[in-house]
């Protein structure tokens, strides 16, 4: 039986409005996902980036472990970055101060048998320099590593010169947001580590950039090995 004119050419346009409408629909899925994709490219794949309370824990925790790579990626990328800077505008000072003396060894008004003494001190600066950093066999070699490769570096190094394995709990009391950026996180460290306050109170700002927080090494961290302060109880 033929199909009737009048049926054909109202469905024609019908479907023909089916299938323009698919394209449509496609494209405003496509929209959506890829409005949605920055937002989730800022969301952080390591929880211990996802508050400062989260950032401090975890690194007080690699460093009772002595995962010190892992403190070093924890700790703030600008901090890391200047820290970097000046210890090696530290190390060229040095060496061009020996080179100097080197050059005006007569200016030092000392008999020759003390000048040798003082210039054999300053020959060994640049190994004790180099002894703060695990595995550093030369100022060349430390101008390669990156500025968290430096810190972690610095901080393993200071295993071997470490005076006390005294334990110390560090206990997070709260957080005192600066702006949607910066958190100072206010803890106690018990006992009182020397040279640090009274009561153990201590404070570390921890910084968000990318939609992660990143801690700003304070004195208890850049110290770590060189006193008991390192060493972290949980």
């Amino acid at each position: 039986m033929p199909f009737p004119v009048e049926l054909y050419g109202r469905a024609a346009p019908a479907a023909h409005r089916r299938a323009g409408r698919a394209p449509s629909v496609f494209a405003a899925l496509f929209a959506a996902l890829v409005i949605s994709a920055p937002a989730q490219a800022q969301a952080t794949s390591d929880p211990a980036l996802s508050s400062p309370r989260a950032a401090v824990n975890a690194a007080f925790d690699a460093m009772s472990r002595k995962q010190w790579k892992r403190v070093a990626e924890l700790a703030d990328s600008a901090f890391l970055s200047q820290w970097r800077a000046q210890q090696l505008v530290y190390a060229d000072a040095d060496k061009i101060e020996r080179d100097n003396k080197k050059k005006h060894q007569k200016q030092y008004g000392l008999p020759k048998c003390v000048q040798k003494y003082f210039e054999s001190q300053e020959s060994h600066y640049s190994d004790t320099f180099l002894k703060g950093f695990a595995g550093a066999k030369s100022i060349a070699q430390l101008e390669t590593l990156s500025p968290e490769q430096l810190f972690a570096s610095w901080l393993a190094g200071g295993d071997a010169v470490k005076t006390n394995e005294r334990s110390t709990t560090r206990t997070i009391l709260g957080e005192v947001p600066e702006n949607d950026y910066v958190t100072h996180v206010i803890y106690r460290m018990s006992p009182t580590p020397p040279g640090t306050s009274d009561d153990g109170i201590e404070r570390i700002t921890v910084r968000r950039y990318n939609g992660e927080w990143h801690v700003v090494p304070n004195d208890d961290i850049r110290l770590a090995g060189r006193s008991y302060s390192w060493q972290s109880g949980k």
